[in-house]
């Protein structure tokens, strides 16, 4: 997520991150699209994020005869199918760059490395290789409650999470903050639009006022929203979750009197619309460093609509706030249409995932191809310039 220099003079699409001891600030993007062939790896990447995410939240949980969950070794070589996983994430927490790898087989984690990355260099903070660690933290008072409770499926950075809170400050925390797949198409379509309901009902003129410019913006011709409680919800004998007690209704412009809908009657795109607002309220009003994967972001969405909710994203940085950052799937080539220094996405943010011969996938930037500003990138990416398109063989015989 790193901006490159490729437009050092326009601040669209880049956060600056202050960092302790550093003089100049980390220039990170606000946004990043990945585009590829279906099956070419886009999703896993999604997975292997929310991966890593939930194994630092469920460390603690998993009973120590369990075997490891989320454990999905790579399936298209058979000398690899059995092979260890590693997953890792280099970020900023509390103006600090962390980098974290954990290795793990079904049975548990073979290895677990944290460093800390200065402007000096970097610190080892621990490295765990098997049931032996090593590292500066591991001479501190605290690390022994944390050594207490090593178990061969247990993270070391949720431990410490636990019990060394000195040690461990918001580092777990918040590299959970980062690692968040958001997934629309993951949600049951019955539950789809509770989220928003349930903001708006909570916060209405916050993200409820919010909510509604955006779908009056959207021209999804809705004038206003109403949030009511489910009838006989508290006394029909049924235990409900908070999200269920309330439904969302919205009103829509007609020749006469507004027309009321529920938000399980609106057309697809509408729905979509409402599963990815608190995405992108909460990625516009972040102020401590938050990320969002998700897949197919623009599915039932019309393209001019995704650019423009993409540039007002990309472009919406208030000074206490627009910390988040968006990671997403797509084949929407649309907003990178037009000239380069106009595209609503910039060339760092535009990143491609092919398979090689065997089957694995590789990721990479359109910054790493030597473009000029004022070349169309839809245009070159459909004619094959920077790989990443299928090969559409003969359907039929």
């Amino acid at each position: 997520m790193l901006a490159t220099e490729i437009d050092p003079e326009n601040p669209r699409g880049v956060i600056d991150v202050e960092l302790h001891g550093d003089d100049e600030p980390l220039t990170l993007l606000r946004s990043v699209a990945i585009y590829g062939p279906n099956a070419s790896g886009k999703t896993n990447l999604i997975r292997a994020a929310d991966a890593l995410g939930a194994l630092l939240g469920q460390s603690l949980e998993t009973p120590s005869d369990e075997p490891m969950g989320l454990y999905v070794p790579f399936r298209l070589n058979a000398q690899s199918a059995e092979r260890p996983v590693m997953l890792g994430i280099r970020a900023v927490v509390e103006r600090r760059v962390y980098e974290y790898v954990i290795e793990y087989e079904r049975a548990g984690f073979l290895s677990e490395k944290l460093k800390r990355i200065d402007a000096d260099g970097s610190e080892l903070l621990f490295d765990r290789a098997a049931d032996v660690v090593t590292g500066s933290w591991t001479t501190h008072p605290q690390f022994a409650l944390v050594l207490r409770s090593f178990r061969s499926n247990k993270l070391l950075l949720s431990l410490a999470d636990a019990f060394a809170p000195d040690l461990a400050g918001e580092i777990a925390v918040g590299f959970r903050r980062l690692l968040a797949a958001r997934n629309p198409t993951w949600t049951h379509p019955m539950y789809a639009g509770q989220e928003a309901a349930q903001r708006a009902h909570q916060d209405k003129s916050g993200f409820g006022q919010w909510m509604l410019e955006w779908l009056q913006a959207a021209d999804f011709g809705i004038v206003d929203y109403n949030v009511n409680e489910v009838e006989g919800a508290r006394g029909r004998g049924k235990e409900l979750s908070p999200n269920e007690e309330i439904e969302l209704e919205l009103l829509h412009a007609t020749d006469s009197a507004p027309v009321r809908l529920k938000w399980q009657l609106e057309s697809e795109d509408t729905r979509r619309m409402l599963q990815l607002l608190p995405f992108i309220y909460d990625l516009s009003s972040a102020r401590r460093g938050q990320a969002y994967f998700i897949d197919e972001i623009s599915a039932s969405m019309h393209p001019k609509l995704f650019a423009a909710i993409l540039r007002e994203f990309n472009s919406d940085v208030l000074p206490d706030s627009g910390t988040g950052q968006l990671i997403f799937t797509t084949h929407d080539t649309t907003v990178i249409d037009g000239e380069a220094r106009s595209a609503p996405l910039r060339r760092d943010q535009i990143y491609f995932t092919e398979k090689d011969a065997s089957g694995a996938s590789r990721l990479y930037s359109l910054a790493e191809f030597r473009e000029r500003q004022t070349v169309n990138l839809r245009k070159r990416y459909l004619q094959g310039r920077y790989g990443a398109l299928p090969v559409i063989g003969r359907f039929g015989t």
